[in-house]
């Protein structure tokens, strides 16, 4: 109790200070040195002005910092501005080429983002993903909502042809993604081969059997 009323009054909190107990040891250190050699009628100056000393020349204790908060997965940093970019676009109604074409880059970097721990050993395809949803989307269609015609034919064109390179380069990505899938899904099919044998489904040869579906 003792302790919480001394965190709430300011004057007890002085008291319990740095500033203080400093000045405290200060004054005390003259008045020790009057007794012991004695320096004069003005001791309880020296003394005052020892602890005035070294109250004002202590630091005060900072306040402690409040932990930094944790930093945000980058695919929900990423998710979340490739949304607000999209919403922008979107809001100013801009002919339906524009948003399928809008659509079709969100989905592309959408998957990626969903597999992003696969990209771990390709950082560069991660500053990719990274350029394309910070940088380039909201340049392109800032630029776009710029003009004064942005309904023009000429106007959706360029813009239909810039998400349209963005959403090549985020699929090369996607790509490499699913071509890494595959060869991990063979090199799975032919482990299994040599300590199996040649089950059904392992063996491409195979097209029986209940359920097979020969689509894809």
């Amino acid at each position: 109790m003792a302790s919480n009323n001394a965190s709430g009054n300011p004057v007890a909190r002085y008291f319990a200070s740095l500033k203080n107990q400093v000045g405290l040891v200060l004054a005390i250190l003259v008045i020790v040195l009057h007794l012991v050699i004695g320096i004069g009628v003005y001791w309880p100056v020296a003394a005052l002005a020892a602890y005035g000393a070294g109250a004002a020349l202590t630091p005060s204790r900072k306040p402690k910092e409040l932990p930094a908060a944790p930093a945000e997965p980058t695919p929900v940093v990423l998710d979340r501005s490739l949304r607000e970019t999209s919403r922008r676009l979107g809001g100013a109604r801009p002919p339906r080429q524009v948003m399928a074409q809008a659509r079709a880059l969100e989905d592309t970097v959408r998957f990626v983002l969903s597999e992003w721990e696969h990209l771990e050993p390709t950082p560069e395809h991660r500053q990719t993903i990274w350029n394309v949803v910070k940088v380039y989307y909201p340049e392109v269609v800032d630029t776009y909502l710029d003009a004064p015609q942005y309904r023009d034919a000429s106007a959706v064109r360029v813009v239909v042809d810039s998400l349209t390179t963005l959403t090549r380069a985020a699929g090369r990505v996607r790509q490499g993604i699913l071509d890494d899938n595959l060869r991990a899904m063979d090199s799975q099919a032919q482990f299994l081969r040599e300590e199996l044998g040649e089950l059904p489904g392992l063996d491409d040869s195979y097209r029986g059997g209940d359920g097979y579906d020969p689509k894809p």
